[in-house]
């Protein structure tokens, strides 16, 4: 699990639960049935400041960090997404590459 100590660059962890719950609906409205996060439940847990960044943590332990576009989408290749195994694996690229 993170923790507030985990985050960097313009990251943070979303202690909201207001917020959680919109941006899981969110995506949830976003994926179509080939998108790779269909089917599998998720909870977004980290935002960037001002952005449609999102990582979400996935149900199997894995990570998603998801550029939401804010409409539904057709084409599995949107909202763009990069799974990691875990937070760490995530947090280990450097914040200029998320």
């Amino acid at each position: 699990m993170s923790t507030e100590a985990n985050w960097d660059g313009d990251w943070y962890e979303i202690t909201s639960e207001t917020e959680r719950r919109e941006l899981d609906e969110e995506l949830r409205r976003e994926v179509c049935p080939d998108h790779p996060l269909h089917g599998i439940e998720f909870s977004a847990v980290g935002r960037r400041y001002r952005r449609d960044d999102v990582l979400f943590r996935l149900a199997d332990g894995r990570h998603a960090q998801v550029h939401l576009t804010r409409r539904k989408e057709v084409c599995p290749d949107w909202p763009s997404t990069d799974i990691y195994d875990s937070f760490d694996d995530w947090r280990s690229v450097p914040v200029r590459d998320r």
